[in-house]
């Protein structure tokens, strides 16, 4: 068995479950794509999109929003599809998107900003879900 292969060879159809969170991970691309096409044109400031791909990527510029976006994106298919080597980039990609929203909600609850409470809790939660579904095997 090969990373390439799909997850059971008797299922070529992925478990709904894991079809959410593909569907998760390819709206977060799209996200990503968007404000890299905001950033590209100056629309946007380059740190518009952190919540989507993360301080680090965001301050990189519209090419990294893109090769996020193209990460996700791949990603999502893959999961769609029921791949192996899928799975393990979205646990990475997933749980490596949940590091940053420690100290921003954190701040949020400091400064008593609902609205960032709002935006970054719901990021926990999906994050987590989505982490949750992947890592049980559903």
């Amino acid at each position: 068995m090969t990373l390439l292969e799909p997850v059971s060879p008797d299922e070529t159809e992925a478990p709904r479950n894991i079809k959410l969170v593909a569907l998760l991970l390819a709206a977060f691309g799209m996200l990503a794509a968007s404000y890299g096409v905001g950033v590209a044109a100056s629309w946007l400031p380059f740190n518009s999109g952190v919540w989507v791909v993360g301080e680090e990527v965001a301050l990189r510029g519209w090419l990294a929003y893109m090769l996020s976006a193209i990460v996700q994106i791949a990603t999502a298919f893959g999961l769609w599809h029921h791949s192996r080597w899928a799975r393990w980039v979205a646990l990475f990609l997933i749980a490596l998107g949940l590091l940053p929203t420690f100290p921003a909600i954190s701040s949020a609850v400091m400064d008593l900003r609902i609205d960032g409470i709002a935006l970054w809790g719901t990021l926990i939660a999906l994050r987590a879900a989505a982490l949750y579904v992947l890592v049980s095997g559903d």
